[in-house]
């Protein structure tokens, strides 16, 4: 029996998943990846603690399926996108990952605004700049940690970091594919696909620090025997390129064409629509992102929310003092479902690791509280907030003239039907969930497929394993409500929290001191 093998390296944790050729999951197993908050706004990961997990989920489910994992043929992984991982000339990480989560490089940004020529908003097609771009954090780390800077020998995504650890890489052969690179958000160009060598010059970075860049089928390693044997995975299975989680979670949920669009219900909540190429009005939408699809000939816009589904985290674990109780999130969405639309006039901002570019030091908050609030209304409050976000994203594409008649919902977030019916309420738009919920490891899957011959187009594969699931219509009465509280939101949002906010961040700064 061939198995396929999908890894997805986000930013809560890693999944694996076993597939037969068909399409069909053995297996899925989830390990957690843990956070180390510094202090206000300095958020970091260690990638040995994220390649411990990826290997304990991958023991977990070669366990399971026992001597069947034996049968599998190729490997293929994604991950997020800005976080980069700084290695030595043997693979080494020489410090912890800043990932997109973090806002420390605000000077940093001020220097990429003032001082570089912007080549990236035509070559890159990205004008949004904030502290997770690459460049940014790299210019943070030249800064701040000159001694540590001069031992990275590449720069590379997470899940090639920890592709190279499987495949037991040394940096020269340090690899990417064009959608992970795209998440670099500049620095690179959106014509070839490749590093753009006048915006390394501009940036200060060497070029010989970028990755080469492959295809996302490409066999780029081979599992060792030592990760042979603490993941129960043959030794010497094939390990391709892969894509970003983004890319793979939107072609998970049968983004295929233009013009579809996606909800990445994860630890960001990202609002995704396929197009062909870049457009210049939309491209100088503050926050909105520009990237390569997985497919060839493909592209992305996607409007983010940067703690998105980790507002609910968050609650969970400081609020309800629950971590890692996942079913809380199911008790309260049933709590959730007897408060009514627009949660007593009760406001979240899902801003706990800051806005977008235009509204950088936005901070979470609670608005319209009274003594009758519950913490069932706070958790509707935020399932609420996403949807308000979303809705000005879908507001910009219909402004700009691309036609979006419904939306398809994947990862965590979408296993929740309250939220799936909130947005769809609040964006006046159908939300479907797709048959399958795998996600970024049935795109993986699929692309390991086409890497070791058993699938012949990826496109084809994915449409042929993904079917048309659950659809949440909205309801009218419920929406015009909803519209109204957006509209009401904007007015403070754009101007008495913008600068509550920013009056504020100096208060925040001088705890961390």
């Amino acid at each position: 029996m061939s198995l396929l093998c999908g890894i997805d390296v986000g930013t809560q944790g890693s999944k694996v998943g076993l597939f037969r050729p068909d399409g069909s999951c053995l297996v899925e197993c989830y390990a957690e990846h843990r956070f180390h908050h510094l202090r206000p706004g300095w958020v970091e990961m260690d990638p040995v603690q994220i390649l411990d997990a990826v290997v304990a989920a991958a023991s977990e489910a070669t366990h399971k399926v026992g001597v069947a994992a034996r049968e599998v043929e190729a490997i293929a992984m994604s991950g997020i996108l800005c976080g980069p991982v700084f290695i030595d000339a043997d693979w080494r990480p020489v410090r912890p990952i800043i990932p997109y989560l973090d806002v420390r490089a605000g000077e940093e940004v001020d220097w990429l605004r003032n001082d570089v020529e912007p080549r990236w908003e035509s070559e890159s097609a990205n004008a949004a700049l904030d502290t997770y771009v690459m460049p940014a954090v790299y210019e943070w780390v030249r800064r701040h940690e000159p001694d540590i800077c001069k031992r990275i020998a590449r720069i590379v995504s997470l899940a090639p970091y920890v592709g190279g650890c499987l495949a037991g890489l040394k940096a020269r052969n340090a690899y990417t594919d064009p959608s992970h690179l795209s998440g670099w958000i500049i620095g690179w160009n959106a014509s070839t696909g490749r590093p753009s060598e006048q915006q390394f010059d501009d940036l200060g970075i060497p070029l010989e620090l970028a990755p080469d860049v492959h295809d996302p089928h490409a066999i780029v390693g081979h599992l060792t025997s030592d990760m042979a044997r603490r993941t129960g995975l043959p030794v010497g299975v094939p390990l391709c390129a892969g894509a970003g989680d983004v890319m793979q979670s939107n072609l998970g949920a049968g983004l295929t064409r233009p013009g579809l669009a996606t909800d990445v219900a994860g630890t960001a909540s990202l609002l995704t629509v396929g197009v062909t190429g870049p457009s210049a009005e939309i491209t100088a939408q503050p926050g909105m992102l520009y990237s390569l699809a997985t497919l060839p000939g493909q592209a992305l816009y996607w409007g983010y929310v940067k703690a998105g589904g980790l507002s609910l985290r968050w609650f969970r674990d400081e609020i309800l003092n629950e971590p890692g109780n996942d079913a809380l999130y199911k008790e309260f969405d049933r709590l959730a479902e007897d408060v009514v639309a627009g949660s007593d006039g009760v406001l979240f901002t899902p801003y706990l690791s800051g806005g977008n570019p235009d509204n950088p030091h936005a901070a979470g908050t609670f608005l319209g509280m009274n003594v009758g609030t519950n913490r069932a209304t706070l958790w509707r409050a935020m399932l609420e907030s996403i949807a308000y976000e979303y809705g000005d994203f879908l507001d910009t594409f219909a402004d700009n003239g691309v036609s979006i008649n419904r939306v398809l919902a994947v990862g965590g977030g979408a296993r929740s039907e309250l939220w799936n019916q909130i947005k769809a309420d609040a964006v006046g738009m159908p939300w479907q969930i797709p048959s399958r919920r795998e996600g970024a490891i049935l795109a993986n899957a699929a692309l390991a497929g086409v890497a070791c011959g058993r699938c012949d187009d990826l496109a084809t594969t994915v449409e042929s394993w993904v079917g048309d699931g659950k659809l949440f219509k909205p309801n009218e009465a419920t929406g015009q409500r909803y519209q109204g509280i957006r509209t009401q939101r904007r007015g403070p949002l754009g101007r008495s929290l913008r600068e509550l906010f920013t009056h504020l961040a100096p208060l925040r700064q001088e705890e961390s001191t």
